[in-house]
Order: structure tokens, then C-alpha cells, then sequence
């Protein structure tokens, strides 16, 4: 097996995991305590780990003592987050090999530098889950947890954006032009949108959440793409 195929066949198993995770994670159909009237698009685990505030954070799990509602919002969380522990070894592999396959096939030396993007931001993702099921937890020291749940929350993303807008400009400066702007847009966006999400979570991360998806599944095709071609 030559190291394309090798690359890109990694890439493929650790994409198809991400997304059946995804799939596992979205049947568990997250909701807040309270409604987000559309701040973090509607995502209640996108408005729990990006909480800044003892308020923002219990419209979304409750304040404590806990509600019955609250706990049952909690303990659904708490799931979440233990399979999300699966979720970041995936996604740190798939980006890791998607950057790497490409890397291979354009001859980009940079673009192995995505590929230790998507593994450092999964470590970060580490760091903001043990913040995450802290703070469930009755009892919790809520500010000193939130403080440090923000920096690791937006060090995940941010790295996660920049991983994606490297993946989209190794596409950049081919032979094919709609190629090329297609590519150089998506890595504009990418960027732009990790900007905006550090500076108004509430109304950006999901847009940045959005191209991220867009990426992950140019990944996906572009890895059984060189799979295919290889054999």
C-alpha cells in the first residue's frame, strides 16, 4: 500500500466514525433549561461550553440547587460529553490524515501543519470537557470553571477553523480556476467566521460550526476520491 492510499484509506474510517458519532450525539437531541431565542443557532451544547456568565450558564443547565428538569438536562449533557471523548480521538485522526493525504497528493509541505491542528484542538477539547462535567456537578465554583472553560472552548475552535481554512487553500493555485476560488472562498470563510466567533460567540459559532461541517465533508470525498484512485 503506497502512503496516498495508506493516508487517505485512515482518513476515510476515522470520517466515517466522526459522522456516525455525529449522527449518535444529534439522537440525543440536547435542549437547554431555558430557550436560546436563536443565540448559538439554537445549539444547546454549543451555548453550554461557550457560557461566560453564572447566568448564561444556567439558562442552559439550570442554577443550583437543580430543578428536576435541570438534572435531566445535565445527566444528557454529561452523556454527551463522555461520547464526545470518542468523538475528538475520530476528528483529530481525520483531520490529521485528510490534511496529510493532501499534503501527499499536492506536494504542500505546509499543509501538515493542519494536520497538527486537528489533534491540538482535540486536546484543548479535553481540557473544556473535564470544565464541561465539572460544572454539572451541584456545588461546582462556577466562576473559576468558566473562566478556564473560555479559553479552552475558543482554543479548540479556533484551531479547528484554521485546520479547515488550511485543508480548503491546499486546493488553491490549480490548473482548474473554479477550483481555485471555490477553495480560496471556503478559506476565507473559515478564517472570517473563527474571527467573529472569538469576538460575538453567540452569533457566529454556528455559522463557523457550518463550514467546518462543509470541510469535513470535502474531507470525506476527497479521501474516497484517492482511495479509489490508488488501488
Amino acid at each position: 500500500m503506497n502512503a496516498r492510499r495508506g493516508w487517505s484509506a485512515a482518513a476515510l474510517v476515522f470520517g466515517l466514525g466522526v459522522f456516525v458519532v455525529t449522527g449518535v450525539i444529534l439522537s440525543l437531541r440536547l435542549h437547554p433549561v431555558e430557550p436560546l431565542d436563536g443565540a448559538y443557532g439554537g445549539e444547546a451544547m454549543l451555548a453550554f461550553e461557550l457560557a461566560e456568565t453564572p447566568a448564561e450558564l444556567a439558562r442552559v443547565i439550570g442554577s443550583d440547587p437543580p430543578s428536576a428538569e435541570a438534572l435531566a438536562v445535565r445527566q444528557d449533557m454529561d452523556r454527551a460529553n463522555h461520547i464526545d471523548f470518542l468523538y475528538m480521538f475520530l476528528y483529530a485522526g481525520f483531520i490529521a490524515c485528510s490534511c496529510g493525504s493532501l499534503a501527499l497528493v499536492h506536494g504542500r509541505r505546509w499543509l501538515w501543519l493542519g494536520a497538527l491542528l486537528g489533534p491540538l484542538a482535540a486536546v484543548w477539547d479535553i481540557a473544556e470537557n473535564m470544565a464541561l462535567l465539572s460544572l454539572t456537578k451541584p456545588g461546582a465554583d462556577v466562576p473559576a470553571l468558566l473562566a478556564a472553560l473560555h479559553v479552552r472552548t475558543l482554543a479548540k475552535w479556533e484551531l479547528l477553523a484554521v485546520a479547515s481554512a488550511l485543508f480548503a487553500a491546499g486546493f488553491v493555485g490549480g490548473s482548474r480556476r473554479p477550483v481555485t476560488v471555490a477553495a480560496a472562498t471556503v478559506a476565507i470563510l473559515a478564517v472570517a467566521a473563527g474571527v467573529l466567533a472569538a469576538l460575538s460567540p453567540a452569533s457566529f459559532i454556528a455559522p463557523l460550526a457550518y463550514v467546518i461541517a462543509v470541510v469535513w465533508i470535502w474531507q470525506l470525498a476527497f479521501a474516497a476520491v484517492v482511495f479509489g484512485r490508488t488501488a
